[in-house]
């Protein structure tokens, strides 16, 4: 897991590092949105419905079920350290919206031969990406506890946490709510925190 922890720590060093000085797309930033977008329909009704999990107050519930899957796989310690990491990344989040801004597609003054198409504008920062680091954290905190587990329910939700959060990340670049390295960077966050509550409670994978 050490292993894993460095990887998450220098994506997030590295992209979240690298998006704060540039102020706008890193490379392929724009590339990757244009080919997802040529695949997926930025107004997708399955978009915006994902989106809505990471969103006031529907967070609140998506993250008592997870608590729930966690309990069912590790009791109370599981459950535990999946809220406790939810709430680190969260905070991690607010805290990273205070210190500093990094601009959204639809905020980044660009030539017309680089528009990507934007599903919704905003004016708050890029980086991080609260579905991501939400879902980094809640989908990330299901996956280490079932790590190694080969039972069905186990094996049920590590993908099913697998598939939600990589679908929600790339339904957020394909709607252009944000750039690749921005949800990368979230993602590999919330997942770090969801480590660090498993060390803090006791749970082991």
């Amino acid at each position: 897991m050490r292993s894993v922890s460095l990887v998450l720590l220098m994506v997030v060093a590295v992209l979240g590092g690298m998006g704060a000085w540039w102020q706008g797309p890193l490379p392929l930033d724009i590339e990757a949105t244009r080919q997802l977008q040529r695949l997926i329909d930025p107004r997708a009704a399955w978009i915006e419905w994902l989106s809505l999990t990471a969103g006031w107050p529907m967070i609140v519930a998506s993250t008592l079920l997870a608590g729930l899957f966690a309990a069912s796989l590790a009791r109370l310690p599981g459950a535990a350290a999946l809220i406790i990491g939810v709430g680190i990344a969260m905070a991690s989040e607010r805290l990273a919206r205070l210190a500093f801004y990094v601009p959204r597609p639809s905020a980044v003054p660009r030539p017309s031969a680089d528009i990507v198409e934007v599903a919704s504008a905003s004016a708050s920062s890029g980086l991080p990406s609260t579905f991501a680091i939400f879902h980094g954290a809640a989908c990330g905190g299901l996956i280490l506890l079932t790590w190694g587990t080969r039972g069905r329910e186990a094996m049920a939700v590590r993908l099913g946490a697998a598939v939600l959060l990589l679908a929600g990340c790339i339904g957020r670049v394909a709607a252009g709510a944000h750039w690749t390295s921005q949800v990368l960077a979230s993602a590999a966050l919330g997942a770090l925190a969801a480590i660090l509550a498993a060390r803090l409670v006791g749970v082991r994978r």
